[in-house]
């Protein structure tokens, strides 16, 4: 069978699954199943005919069985048992393992190793784009080759200056420049001056063209970027299908009822992101209908709805994204999960007693552990909670829980995103732009002068018959006003009794954008949740909400200032440049502050100035040799201490003990050069690239 054909085929069998789950879980929702069932009968007999055409029988046969059940409901009119899609839902999720078999490896016969497992072999990630978005990248790829043609223009126009600045040359080289009659030379003089004036215009027009040309270009290459990164992005809200028909299958089987109730669908995250946290939500989901939900009569009972409740969140939180699975059933048996621990020798029966509530709820994610009785299609195989914590860890996040006895659990999954696009509205503070997420504003106001009540640094105003807090965000970035009378544009944060705002100076309207984390190499900037770009290519920085509405409430902000992060200053000295290139790219990378000199005279000159906390030096330089140079900065009292590095390709015996005795801290051979070597004894003898204070 055609590869292509089946990668296609793959994609539209998930899609009629999906639609399919979501469509009997509808029925069971109280759909209308005259506009309802033809529609799922439909489905089957596409995915069936699908399905025969990549001879896939087993998916085939249940499409086939799922259409001949739904015919007679279709054909009739009659509404479809509701004590029946259970049973369908069960078929679809049949269906749907016997497609997720077809990117299984192979089996692995007696006695043979498994294939080791290549990057060629993985299935290709597949994702759903929007027309529109796409069009988007081919109307800026379009505008961004109508751009580079522009830039012949300017090429020409270098072409002609470069005849020009020929022609200046001949005319500087002619007989006449240096010989001949006053009339030869006032001519010479005349033709030299209209080709160089020829020279200046000919620069000046590259120059503009260029100027111009490459400014455009660059800010569709800017906006092509980031319209490409987008084509990456997915909404949460394709998780919830899945996570809906889960929860229905489980119910189904357990005899249980259950809605699910989906938010923040709107957040679009990296679709590999998706995918690994969609596994880790299934699992999450099966959970809290097994063990987490009571059965109906018990619920009922309890004063309790029928049907448990089983609640999917997703929200952003600065650089990272939150995933919360939260039931309104019994909550965790804590005493349940102390005994089944001691029973599976995870903890003496001596140290359980002092467990407390997070450790035995760590416990829910070891893998094996369950404190189901038997094993059953959901239970007691210990696998579930444990397969959380797996995916988190492998996305450099965590997974946490929480219970609460009679109301419920809560699954958390918290991990940092590469990208996300969001919705913002842009905003002047002073001569700051900066980003705010606006799925947390609630609403904008203008304040004339005089409308705030000032408290000494914070303040707060009448919105909506509340008061509400008030802090300017400059204060937020570090650069706090003055309490004064004047016009301010706020922001109000939040929904209700906790409603804040911010004060900002103008607002310029909104747009979506890609953002980015901060790189590593910039020091944790107080409330910034990361970074996007605008079509100029200067960073904008975008409010961590939560953060700011939390210092707002509390009435300060904390301060870059008030934790300042110093980097250490290392003196490389070296007569050959390519070393001393070297040497400062390898220390800037790994954080470091590099000053140069060539000799060993400018290096003491430097050194004298003070600041440096490390000086490596070479041996051999005309002039000053890196051995005297220790031997006089040794003989100062106030630099005697500093920590001298060695690097030469000197590497005897007799060229290392001459380094000791004139006072290096420590000798590399550059024959042995090894960077990570290299850094770990700058870091041991400098202290690390960066020193911080109060």
């Amino acid at each position: 069978m055609n590869d292509e054909i089946l990668r296609y085929f793959k994609v539209e069998a998930r899609e009629l699954l999906q639609q399919l789950g979501q469509g009997f879980v509808a029925l069971e929702e109280g759909a209308d199943d005259a506009e309802m069932v033809p529609q799922l009968f439909r489905w089957a007999h596409t995915l069936k005919g699908a399905a025969r055409v990549v001879s896939h029988a087993r998916i085939a046969e249940i499409a086939h069985a799922v259409e001949d059940a739904l015919q007679p409901f279709r054909d009739e009119g009659v509404p479809l048992p509701r004590d029946s899609v259970g049973e369908f839902i069960r078929l679809v999720a049949q269906m749907g393992d016997a497609l997720a078999e077809m990117d299984a490896p192979p089996p692995v016969a007696p006695g043979e190793e498994p294939a080791p497992a290549t990057a060629e072999g993985h299935a290709p990630e597949t994702l759903r784009v929007e027309l529109s978005a796409l069009e988007e990248l081919l109307d800026g790829l379009a505008e961004a080759v109508v751009r580079l043609g522009g830039l012949r223009e300017a090429v020409e126009a270098v072409g002609q200056a470069r005849h020009a600045a020929e022609g200046l040359l001949e005319q500087l080289t002619a007989p006449a420049a240096s010989s001949g009659s006053a009339a030869e030379r006032t001519r010479w003089l005349s033709r030299t001056l209209s080709v160089a004036e020829g020279l200046n215009g000919a620069l000046t027009r590259a120059g503009r063209r260029l100027d111009g040309g490459l400014g455009k270009v660059e800010g569709e290459l800017s906006r092509l970027r980031d319209a490409s990164h987008a084509l990456r992005l997915v909404p949460a809200s394709t998780l919830f299908g899945a996570l809906e028909l889960a929860a229905h299958e489980a119910a189904a089987l357990l005899g249980k009822r259950v809605t699910l109730q989906a938010e923040g669908g709107d957040v679009r995250l990296d679709g590999h992101v998706l995918a690994a946290v969609r596994q880790a939500l299934l699992h999450a989901v099966r959970n809290a209908v097994d063990h987490g939900l009571e059965m109906p009569e018990e619920r009922i009972a309890l004063g309790k709805p029928e049907a448990g409740r089983v609640l999917v969140r997703v929200e952003r939180r600065g650089a990272r994204v939150r995933f919360l699975c939260e039931d309104d059933g019994r909550g965790v048996d804590l005493g349940g999960v102390r005994d089944a621990a001691v029973a599976r020798g995870l903890v003496l029966e001596q140290d359980a007693a002092s467990l407390d509530e997070a450790a035995l709820l760590d416990l829910l994610f070891q893998a094996g552990f369950s404190t189901a009785r038997s094993v059953t299609d959901l239970s007691g195989r210990g696998v579930g909670l444990d397969v959380v914590r797996e995916i988190a860890r492998n996305l450099k996040g965590e997974a946490t829980a929480a219970t609460w006895p009679s109301l419920g659990t809560s699954i958390i999954l918290d991990v940092p995103v590469s990208l996300t696009s969001l919705e913002v509205l842009e905003a002047e503070v002073g001569p700051r732009r900066v980003l705010l997420p606006l799925d947390a504003l609630s609403a904008t106001v203008r304040l004339p002068a005089g409308a705030l009540t000032w408290m000494g640094p914070r303040a707060s105003f009448s919105h909506e018959e509340q008061a509400v807090p008030f802090l300017p965000l400059a204060t937020a970035l570090g650069n706090p006003e003055p309490p004064q009378p004047r016009p301010w544009s706020a922001v109000v944060l939040g929904r209700g009794e906790g409603r804040v705002a911010v004060g900002v100076d103008r607002l310029r309207g909104i747009h979506r954008v890609v953002v980015r984390p901060l790189p590593a190499s910039v020091p944790p900037l107080p409330l910034v949740a990361g970074a996007s770009f605008d079509a100029q290519g200067e960073p904008l920085l975008v409010m961590d909400m939560v953060g700011l509405a939390h210092w707002v409430r509390q009435g300060q902000v904390p301060t870059v200032e008030a934790r300042v992060v110093r980097r250490r200053r290392v003196l490389v000295i070296d007569d050959s440049v390519t070393t001393r290139m070297l040497e400062q790219g390898i220390l800037e990378s790994a954080g470091y502050q590099v000053d140069l000199a060539a000799s060993g005279e400018e290096g003491l000159e430097k050194v004298s100035r003070g600041g440096h906390s490390l000086v490596i030096v070479d041996v051999e330089m005309p002039g000053m040799s890196g051995l005297d140079f220790t031997r006089k900065l040794r003989a100062m009292p106030a630099l005697a201490s500093l920590p001298v590095i060695m690097v030469s390709s000197l590497g005897t015996e007799e060229d290392q003990r001459r380094g000791r005795e004139a006072g290096v801290s420590a000798y590399i051979v550059k024959g042995e050069f090894d960077q990570h070597g290299f850094l770990d004894t700058v870091a041991r003898l400098s202290g690390g690239p960066t020193e911080r204070g109060r």
